[in-house]
């Protein structure tokens, strides 16, 4: 009796993985792939105001930068040398002792 109930549940098994219907043609007509596009890096240093005076954090560093649409940012002290201009990066200037004294792109 086992057997017979293991060979129907078995047969109804395979019957439920039969493909049913006509088969779809297969076609060279494939939509193009998605284009991504890079969001214009463009840095707006006033909206960083809100970190003057602070003592610089991770987070309060990640802020500014979402806050002014800077894709990268830079800390520099006072005698650190400057270095190339790019309009997608916001340097924040801090003290020695890390409290930022002020906000610039480039």
């Amino acid at each position: 009796m086992y057997r017979a109930l293991l060979l129907l549940v078995l047969v109804l098994m395979l019957e439920g993985c039969q493909f049913r219907g006509e088969p779809r043609p297969l076609s060279s007509e494939v939509p193009p792939p998605p284009a991504f596009v890079d969001a214009p890096a463009r840095c707006v240093a006033a909206r960083a105001g809100f970190g003057l005076g602070h003592r610089i954090t991770a987070a309060l560093l990640e802020e500014m930068r979402m806050r002014t649409g800077a894709r990268r940012v830079r800390l520099v002290l006072a005698t650190d040398p400057d270095t190339p201009f790019d309009a997608a990066r916001l340097i924040v200037d801090i003290e020695p002792n890390g409290r930022v004294v002020g906000t610039r792109c480039g």
